[in-house]
């Protein structure tokens, strides 16, 4: 297999337009590239019209190339998008343009030169990996998927209501034209959804008819005698699922939890304009693992392709784009050093590498993840909540639903503190104190690190345990005690030795230069799920839900068409493990995004993956 996208080999006409060797065609046409995206692709979908009035608005491009039509597209939304409606563009590409290749192509268009700085600037890193890039101001949120065209769209879910569909000539490209791309475009279109291409070629109108939509040609642009228009006119093939996900659009979120999942959620509220309450037990920040000071991010890179392989890539992506942007992350390297356990598989990955030399590269004892490195979780967390009302010494005890489907806060003493239409539940170890949330099988494990003063390494090493420079010095750790052998909550020499041992083994000269008497510790608590995968998403209503599917327990298919039930409103993200800081930006995105109905920045079976629902599913096959 191979795990990194392919480059394009790119030549360069004497007007400055890059052309795909493979395909012997042109990214845009010499007659004016950014005309073209704005006749064919905008006119041909009814932009900006179709989008007036509208709260929240998603097309979806086969072909991301130079970025050019989304340029065009995003320049029309600035101009004429109505306060606070979001745009989300999904866009797909199999062979990624390099940064100074699209620079270089892009320079053509002077006019919209500030676009293209902001868009160049997240240029996002070449991984199969999905990668969501954010411009708040703009109310617009672009994510790019990389790979073979039908086999993205397959994995996708939402709605959309425009497409581009560019692409080099059928004639050079068949793959990115056939009649399963088609029938994907019609799973995936909202009821009236327009389509917009520059080819009219007869088997490209006939697939489109068959799927459900009403072709036209129109005039073409520039050499191009005619293009494309087509209308949705069909109903989205439904595809039934037993995980509950469900759009809410609520105006008040209440966040239970202040750390680095509840601040992650209420940054992506925030993006859409929401109202955010966040609540807390405790009387400051950082009263959790978030308080730790300094926490690494860094990648898990699987050799496979399964789902949670998509996950750990997309969610490191996410946390070094999130924490660039918020200035609290501190690059220098994290270098893995090749363990007895993890030999083979480091190798292997090092042969076929999931990510570019300039992230990830050999060194002489493993890998150089170099563009991970250290973060401030409580720097993060406070920049985070920046958008949100935060109340804290703020116990929550119980949540009920009122006559009117909204939810009521209590306190411990039964007072009622707060109503909002939707809850996400982001408070780590206390998840199932709530009753909707006890079905989860969330596991405690107490983790403890130490730093001080010592021979402060170039980067961070780990292989098991890890060191990282800070503050002149090092912090190192972090030790995995199960809670009921654990000394309570609080710092213990036992843990301490246990550090300053895995050290030793670590980086031996490092160890070496401690000096004990400088060292400080801090434990906290880890919440863990049985299969390390975190949970994010609708909570379903357990008891129902075991009822309405228990001919799974019986090895039969569910024979309902009822939607999977769900606690409506209340969502739930958790079981983060010792990976929070590199999980929380993608799941709170993610929380979010099904909040209102949007494009997730998943795969339906990543989302599945890590759905609270899965436990449900395994708990009656196991039956």
């Amino acid at each position: 297999m191979i795990r990194l996208p392919p480059s394009p080999d790119i030549t360069w006409t004497p007007e400055g337009a890059p052309r795909a060797a493979a395909h012997d065609d042109v990214y845009f046409s010499k007659a004016g590239g950014l005309a073209e995206a704005e006749a064919v692709f905008l006119a041909g979908t009814g932009l900006p019209k179709a989008w007036e009035n509208r709260d929240r608005f998603s097309l979806c491009e086969l072909g991301f190339g130079t970025g050019l039509n989304i340029l065009a597209a995003w320049r029309a939304w600035k101009k004429t998008r109505s306060p606070h409606a979001v745009l989300h563009i999904s866009s797909i590409e199999a062979c990624p343009l390099e940064r100074d290749d699209a620079a270089r192509a892009l320079a053509a268009f002077p006019e919209i030169s500030d676009l293209t700085e902001k868009l160049l600037a997240r240029w996002p890193a070449r991984a199969f990996g999905p990668q969501r890039l954010w411009f708040p101001e703009d109310g617009f949120a672009l994510t790019l998927w990389t790979g073979d065209a039908e086999a993205v769209l397959s994995a996708m879910n939402g709605a959309f209501d425009a497409w581009f569909w560019d692409g080099f000539a059928p004639a050079r490209n068949e793959s990115m034209w056939g009649e399963g791309i088609v029938r994907e475009i019609a799973r995936l279109s909202a009821p009236g959804a327009r389509l917009a291409s520059f080819t009219v070629a007869g088997h490209v109108r006939r697939a489109l008819e068959g799927a459900g939509f009403a072709v036209a040609k129109r005039p073409g642009f520039g050499a191009k005698r005619e293009r494309l228009e087509a209308v949705f006119e069909d109903a989205p093939a439904s595809s039934a699922s037993i995980y509950p996900y469900a759009a809410h659009h609520p105006r008040r979120v209440a966040i239970v939890g202040a750390g680095i999942a509840g601040a992650a959620c209420a940054q992506a509220l925030a993006r859409r304009g929401v109202e955010t309450v966040v609540l807390d037990a405790a009387a400051a920040l950082g009263a959790g693992a978030s308080g730790n000071p300094v926490g690494l991010v860094m990648p898990r890179l699987d050799r496979g392709e399964g789902p949670l392989s998509e996950l750990f890539l997309a969610s490191y992506l996410a946390a070094v784009a999130a924490y660039e942007e918020l200035s609290v992350f501190n690059a220098r390297g994290v270098e893995q050093r090749a363990g007895a356990k993890d030999g083979v598989a480091l190798e292997d990955l090092l042969n076929d590498p999931p990510l570019p030399e300039d992230w990830f590269s050999r060194t002489a004892h493993g890998a150089l993840h170099a563009r991970a490195g250290v973060v401030s979780p409580q720097a993060a967390v406070a920049k985070m909540l920046q958008g949100a009302r935060l109340m804290l010494e703020a116990p929550v005890h119980a949540i009920e639903q009122a006559e009117d489907g909204a939810w009521v806060l209590r306190a411990p003493d039964d007072r009622a503190m707060l109503k909002a239409d939707a809850i996400v539940l982001a408070c780590g170890a206390a998840l199932t104190a709530f009753a909707p949330a006890r079905f989860l099988p969330i596991a405690l494990s107490r983790g403890q690190i130490e730093w001080g003063e010592g021979a402060s390494p170039a980067h961070a090493i780990t292989s098991g345990s890890y060191v990282a420079p800070f503050g002149g010095g090092v912090l190192f750790g972090a030790t995995f005690d199960k809670v009921d052998a654990a000394e309570g909550g609080e710092a213990s020499a036992v843990s301490r030795a246990q550090n300053i041992a895995a050290l030793a083994a670590l980086a031996p000269d490092i160890a070496a230069s401690l000096k004990p008497e400088t060292l400080r510790s801090r434990a906290s608590y880890r919440a863990t799920t049985p299969d390390r995968a975190p949970v994010a998403g609708l909570l379903p209503d357990a008891e129902a839900w075991l009822a309405q599917y228990s001919d799974i327990a019986h090895g039969r298919a569910p024979d309902t068409q009822a939607q999977p039930p769900a606690h409506r409103g209340i969502y739930v993200i958790g079981g983060l493990g010792a990976r929070g800081l590199t999980f929380a930006p993608l799941l709170g995105e993610r929380i979010a995004s099904e909040m209102f109905g949007e494009p997730q920045l998943l795969s339906t079976r990543a989302l599945e993956a890590i759905h609270p629902a899965r436990f449900l599913h395994r708990s009656l096959k196991r039956r």
